[in-house]
């Protein structure tokens, strides 16, 4: 018994999709795994339920309440939320 083409098709196409979905550049929103300003300027107006960083990228939240150390990184970026979970600025360190 053969395959008819439209079986074929149907059953190829998720295939495909897979395929070309491993292509992709990279998961994340940012793909920079150190502080970089002009990067993570694109991450403002964002919500940070919705933002995917990489796992190696140091990084911090602060909300409009919260408290931060001094210690100073420049490679670790920043984000400052409002009470909602809105990025409203970003900073390295």
């Amino acid at each position: 018994m053969t395959a008819s083409p439209l079986r074929m098709t149907l059953l190829g196409a998720p295939l495909l999709v897979l395929a070309l979905g491993a292509c992709a550049a990279s998961p994340y929103d940012i793909s920079a795994t150190q502080c970089s300003p002009s990067q993570h300027q694109a991450l403002v107006g964002r919500n940070i339920g919705e933002v995917f960083l990489p796992p190696n990228l140091r990084k911090r939240e602060v909300g409009p309440e919260g408290a931060m150390t001094r210690d100073f990184n420049p490679a670790r970026l920043t984000m400052f939320l409002d009470a909602k979970g809105w990025i409203t600025s970003v900073a390295c360190g």
